[in-house]
């Protein structure tokens, strides 16, 4: 819907054939969604990694405009170039990047140069009041469309422009106000001690809903702490008490499950990781969970890590699983 609404906004006056580049060149990104059905540890691989950087997209949109040149005969190409359908493909992409990049996953935008992925915080996975925009953006101007051809009026504009217009602009002021309440609530949780300690690290996830009420997790010296963030109508913010998940002692099977393959690939992307070390008859077993995860609400896809020991403290196996799968064994 974003894709749409960028071509109707900014090239509105070109044939439609544009919308089967810019549609399919805003979600392709995400064909790395696919990875869930291989693995866990592939989808901590590929997930908002390779597909969502700028060299990816640069990529993309050379293809695209590659193919239409192929496909497309010269009088289409005299009305649509394919230089146009490069810079749409391209504008349709990076939009992609800019909302993924405000969620909490993050996105490795600039990838092979630098890995880090960039997450603001601001939104959720799925927006409910962008969706709302973006549909009342694209099927209004339809409505009044209709309406118009019955009476027999004439759209004096491409139709579809206006609302489009009105419809990005929108977005990005509500994004804009995501941005500024996640600070405040930000702000809040630095600002105050957690049983006793202060934060070495805190951050703020947005409800599903919501714009008021933020998810907040706090890494202090001993524990990590989640707690829920309110803000009134003054700004003034007020936290909930939470929950204090206090960290374990440094012993030889925390460290030796660290110091694995899976720990490590695990531990490169988690903000929050948090360790927990269950005794069994058939030995221990250490979990490695990211809390943003639970903060964030994604509990269908997360992954953790599991590093299993016999009696002895000797590793029997390690693996990144699904948390979900793990949990209900």
């Amino acid at each position: 819907m974003a894709s749409l609404a960028l071509s109707r906004a900014f090239f509105h006056r070109t044939p439609k054939v544009l919308w089967a580049f810019t549609i399919p060149a805003g979600v392709i990104a995400d064909a790395d969604t696919f990875s869930s059905i291989i693995s866990p540890s592939a989808y901590l691989s590929w997930h908002r990694t390779y597909t969502h950087s700028v060299l990816a997209s640069l990529i993309v949109a050379c293809i695209f405009s590659g193919a239409y040149q192929a496909w497309a005969s010269r009088d289409l190409v005299s009305r649509l170039s394919a230089r146009t359908v490069f810079v749409a493909a391209l504008l349709a992409q990076w939009l992609h990047l800019a909302m993924d990049a405000a969620q909490w996953q993050g996105v490795e935008l600039f990838w092979p140069i630098n890995p880090a992925r960039i997450a603001l915080d601001w939104l959720p996975t799925i927006d409910p009041w962008i969706v709302t925009i973006l549909v009342t953006a694209i099927v209004l101007p339809e409505f009044f469309h209709l309406i118009g051809s019955e009476i027999g009026a004439k759209d004096k504009r491409p139709r579809g422009f206006v609302g489009a217009i009105v419809g990005l602009v929108m977005v990005l002021c509500y994004v804009g106000l995501r941005a500024d309440l996640h600070a405040t609530a930000v702000a809040q949780m630095q600002n105050r001690s957690y049983a006793g300690e202060l934060p070495r690290q805190v951050a703020a996830f947005s409800d599903f809903v919501s714009l008021v009420t933020w998810q907040g997790v706090a890494d202090t010296e001993s524990a990590l702490h989640e707690v829920a963030v309110h803000i009134n109508s003054s700004r003034r913010s007020s936290l909930d008490p939470g929950i204090n998940l206090f960290k374990p002692e440094a012993n030889p099977l925390l460290q030796a499950a660290q110091a694995t393959e899976s720990a490590k690939k695990f531990l490169s992307v988690a903000h929050f990781p948090k360790a927990t070390i269950q005794k069994m008859d058939a030995g221990s077993e250490v979990q490695i969970r990211d809390l943003r995860y639970a903060a964030a609400g994604e509990m269908k896809r997360e992954p953790m890590v599991t590093v299993d020991f016999d009696p002895s403290g000797k590793i029997i196996s390690e693996e990144i699983v699904w948390a979900s799968r793990e949990m209900a064994r």
